[in-house]
């Protein structure tokens, strides 16, 4: 395998989005790079810009100034409709057409581009298997007849329709059971190595950007205060408010180690 540096998929710089009825600026002179099949987590508190500066890398917003590239384009030379039929989006309440069958929501995309039926229905099909759907039992049934997980896997196949290699994720897991969750974000870890996805995630849960994030970039007032691995977060000491958040894991992880060591009753382990 190269050790070479990857092709960068997705470059912000100096990215500043304000609105002219507001005094603040929602996000503030950002840089970042995402890589080939790297999945980089936006994390922060509600407000902090995460899902402003996720929505203008495929243009649902445009920014206010700076630029950004997807595959080494200036998006702004694109035309915004066909930029974002090249790019995934997955959203916290899936958003399905709940008049259509879930083959229909999965051939969005690919009907738009044209494609030929025979290859719509094989992509539908061959999706629905990867994200744990058999195409038989469900492509013709209602959003309706879903279980909330069920419909985020939809989402999620949806997205990935057109063959787009570029994925932007928006709370994603946020409206699931906790062991719905956790499933589902191992599935799709296990599932975007797979297809060497690039994926931006936006997520507010200290817990997810640890465990599913390449690399981290957390977001403080609509700027960017710290990018690292998650090892490198868990052991960043010199900033105040990446510190704090780490603290919530850290504690967590205490509270564990003390269940697990504390001794019954009995006086056994």
């Amino acid at each position: 395998m190269s050790n070479g540096p990857k092709t960068v998929m997705i470059e912000l710089q100096k990215v500043t989005k304000s609105y002219s009825n507001s005094q603040t600026e929602a996000v503030k002179d950002i840089s970042l790079k995402v890589a080939e099949g790297e999945l980089l987590a936006l994390l922060g508190k509600s407000g902090c810009g995460k899902t402003t500066t996720l929505k203008m890398i495929n243009r649902l917003i445009e920014p206010s100034s700076g630029k950004i590239s997807v595959k080494g384009k200036d998006i702004t030379s694109l035309d915004a409709v066909t930029l974002r039929r090249q790019i995934g989006y997955v959203f916290q309440g899936v958003g399905l057409f709940p008049h259509m069958t879930i083959a229909e929501n999965i051939s969005i995309v690919p009907e738009l581009l044209n494609w030929e039926k025979g290859k719509i229905r094989e992509r539908t099909n061959e999706l629905l298997s990867l994200v744990g759907l058999e195409a038989t039992e469900y492509k013709d049934r209602k959003p309706a007849e879903l279980s909330g997980g069920q419909k985020q896997r939809v989402g999620v196949a949806r997205a990935l329709a057109a063959g787009s290699k570029i994925m932007l994720m928006d709370e994603p897991f946020g409206a699931l059971d906790p062991i719905t969750r956790n499933e589902l974000q191992q599935e799709f870890s296990k599932l975007r190595r797979e297809l060497k996805l690039t994926v931006v995630l936006v997520t507010h849960d200290i817990m997810e950007a640890l465990l599913l994030a390449d690399r981290i970039a957390v977001m403080q007032k609509g700027r960017i205060v710290a990018v690292g691995t998650p090892h490198e977060m868990m052991s960043m000491k010199d900033d105040p408010y990446v510190s704090s958040l780490m603290q919530t894991p850290r504690s967590q992880f205490e509270k564990l180690d003390e269940l697990l060591d504390r001794k019954d009753g009995n006086g056994h382990e």
